[in-house]
């Protein structure tokens, strides 16, 4: 059952980050090209505050997550209606503290954006209105997605995600298309966010009867749940930064260079959120695993993940970097400062630090699913000083290029320390294996960016050419990476194809999920 349930969260997860990044990539092209770059830079640097506000969510969902993992696989009721009843205290908790912090926001923002935003009303309410997802699941949905997610049925939250999503999308183009206020597309937006919570809520309600959300809370399940906050912070820091520091620390153009930022981020993010996509679904499958002891199935697991996600993420940050200059230039060719957003060195930090994020993907699915917050919480501090330190120090001078310098420092820090510990303490042994994965991959990388280099034309002058590209970058980077890594680990790669039949078969394996 594990198999077929890790195989449906994982396609679902990956359907829906490919349809966010389509809407991720179409939407802003036409918002910035009829409201411009300092709207959109305002909308960028709103949502990284609100991701701030959000840290008072206290690694309520994730502590949550790991203490319904055991309780759920036996069966245990009333202890899961308890963790459930805890959750749900501590997010209306949250939720109360998060509406104040948006009034604050609220209050005080618009004097930061004054000089480029004159309107203060017009900025008070673009708040409100991105803000309404975050009270939405405080008070709402945020006690059943974390019940969704430890059952592992994430797939329904995917699923009226993905429905949401394809309608916000249409319904914003549409009325960017014939003029409407930005504001009114946003409310649009976070209306279809609202329709999509409650059609979640109803889902719940009908399908897990046996479940309370009133009985008395066991808040002591939570053990990890101040841990888990340090992770949040640490992440929030390291991932959304930039839009706050270009904001406060930019003297001209700030919400100009908050735009570039958010272009170029659009981008990875996307891509990093379809490489994790895998990630959202096996988290639980580990947690099971992890908490019935099953270490042989871990490892054998473990290697199978470790070697796919290897391998797609090397394809994709090979295809970044060869393909997302040509790319800018041509989404920016119709805004009046389009020659703001091309720049050759933010394409080179953009992709060292996409790689150097996304290659801690599986050993840290491994630290969430063991719930081991409270354990590694120095060395997220530790990350968070790096970025912090260094963000503060080069972003005066360079802007979008000093905030990307910072991430890849902290990155390659926590990143290696992640490596280390996952080999350490839960997959003995296999430690040499994952860094020679690393180095060849790596090495493969290098050799296939420098060919494309030296091959491809830097003058793409239409979508139609660059997909070509694409099309050709993605299969010869699948078809090498493949065959080196077939090289070196024969077995592993036919396993891998036998699996891929058997899970698409939903035949079970008893060395997966």
């Amino acid at each position: 059952m594990r198999t077929r349930q890790a195989f449906v969260n994982a396609v679902f997860s990956l359907m829906l980050q490919v349809v966010l990044a389509i809407s991720g990539l179409l939407v802003p092209r036409f918002f910035i090209a009829v409201y411009g770059s300092a709207v959109n830079g305002l909308v960028s640097s709103i949502t990284q505050f609100i991701t701030y506000l959000s840290l008072v969510e206290a690694g309520v969902g994730a502590a949550g997550t790991v203490a319904l993992y055991k309780p759920l696989a036996d069966k245990d009721s009333l202890r899961v209606s308890g963790i459930l009843s805890a959750t749900r205290v501590f997010y209306l908790r949250s939720g109360l503290i998060f509406a104040g912090l948006v009034g604050l926001l609220i209050i005080f923002y618009p004097l930061i954006v004054k000089s480029e935003i004159g309107d203060g009303g017009f900025v008070r309410l673009m708040i409100l209105l991105l803000s309404l997802s975050g009270i939405i699941d405080y008070f709402f949905l945020g006690k059943y997605r974390v019940l969704l997610m430890a059952d592992q049925r994430g797939y329904v939250l995917y699923g009226f995600q993905i429905i949401g999503t394809i309608i916000m999308t249409a319904l914003s183009l549409w009325q960017i298309h014939i003029g409407c206020s930005a504001l009114i597309v946003k409310a649009t937006a976070a209306a279809v966010f609202i329709g999509r919570s409650v059609a979640a809520i109803i889902y719940c309600k009908y399908h897990y009867k046996d479940y309370k959300f009133n009985v008395w809370p066991l808040k002591e399940a939570f053990t990890q749940r101040n841990a888990a906050l340090v992770h949040q912070i640490v992440g929030a820091v390291a991932n959304n930064a930039a839009p706050v520091l270009l904001t406060l620390m930019v003297k001209r153009d700030a919400l100009t260079e908050v735009s570039v930022y958010s272009v170029y981020n659009l981008v990875a993010y996307s891509l990093s959120t379809l490489l994790t996509s895998l990630t959202a679904g096996l988290t639980p499958s580990f947690g099971e695993v992890i908490s019935k002891g099953e270490k042989d199935v871990l490892k054998s697991s473990y290697s199978v993940y470790e070697m796919v996600m290897f391998l797609l993420i090397f394809v994709c940050y090979v295809c970044m970097a060869l393909l997302l200059y040509p790319f800018i230039a041509l989404y920016s060719a119709q805004f009046n400062d389009s020659t703001s957003y091309v720049r050759i060195e933010l394409v080179v930090l953009f992709t060292l630090a996409g790689v150097l994020q996304s290659i801690r993907h599986p050993a840290l699915t491994v630290i969430c699913a063991a719930g081991h917050y409270k354990e590694t919480q120095s060395r997220a501090i530790i990350e968070l000083v790096i970025s912090l330190v260094f963000s503060l120090a080069l972003t005066p001078k360079f802007g979008v290029a000093g905030v990307m310098m910072a991430m890849c420092l902290s990155y390659l820090y926590r990143t290696a320390d992640v490596v280390f510990y996952s080999a350490k303490r839960f997959l003995e042994g296999t430690l040499k294996r994952t860094l020679s994965r690393l180095l060849r991959n790596g090495i493969t990388m290098a050799g296939l960016i420098t060919v494309g280099v030296l091959l491809l034309q830097h003058d793409t002058t239409s979508w139609f050419v660059w997909i070509g590209q694409a099309v050709v970058i993605g299969i010869t980077s699948v078809v090498v990476l493949v065959l080196v890594n077939f090289i070196f680990e024969p077995q592993e790669i036919k396993g891998l194809l036998k699996l891929g039949m058997g899970i698409l078969t939903m035949g079970e394996r008893k060395s997966t999920f």
